[in-house]
């Protein structure tokens, strides 16, 4: 008489792998759009002319990262979260009109929005999914980074402080030309004074 298997159905493991790997793309998702909605409250207090033209790149980014992990999501088999602002975003939004009193309130506001951002981006790089996802969200990363370094070089200039910024943060903007050999990553040279 031959047991009976008990191996584990590996199709229903499957289909909760991808499900669960979706949760985590939707909630990139989600902070993307949040990160959107603050770029736009922060964009209508800043003066500075380099200043605006970096945040309105990042809000551009911003809003192709929602569209590439939607696509992602959608090549998955799952369904991306619809585009809102949620409670978290609310929040960060008003802390973000609070704060952006002028173009240096305004890019603290983002860089304090940048760094919760960066950090969620590096959680979700050391999740196991599809290499669709994990590229997505290393090039994501990259972005995020440059995000971060830009703003931070953006304070420090405005402040008269010397503006030290890493050659591998330079280089993160040409992470999309090196996965998919084309000049989406291409980007504006950081302020160096």
């Amino acid at each position: 008489m031959e047991t009976p298997t008990t191996e584990p159905n590996t199709h229903a493991h499957y289909d909760r792998w991808i499900h669960q790997v979706c949760d985590h793309l939707n909630k990139l998702v989600q902070v993307d759009v949040d990160a959107v909605c603050t770029y736009r409250e922060a964009i209508a207090h800043v003066t500075d002319f380099d200043v605006r033209l970096d945040l309105e790149s990042f809000l551009n980014d911003h809003e192709r990262h929602v569209m590439e992990l939607s696509g992602v999501i959608r090549d998955l088999g799952g369904t991306p979260v619809p585009v809102h602002r949620d409670l978290k975003g609310a929040i960060l939004e008003g802390m973000t009109r609070l704060r952006s009193r002028g173009t240096l309130g305004a890019l603290r506001a983002m860089r304090m929005n940048e760094k919760l951002t960066n950090r969620t981006y590096d959680k979700a790089s050391h999740v196991y999914m599809p290499p669709i996802g994990q590229v997505i969200i290393l090039e994501n990363l990259a972005d995020e980074r440059r995000h971060l370094t830009t703003i931070s070089a953006h304070i420090a200039r405005i402040m008269g402080k010397d503006v030290d910024v890493p050659t591998s943060v330079v280089a993160a903007g040409d992470v999309r030309q090196d996965v998919r050999g084309d000049q989406e990553g291409a980007h504006r040279p950081l302020y160096q004074r």
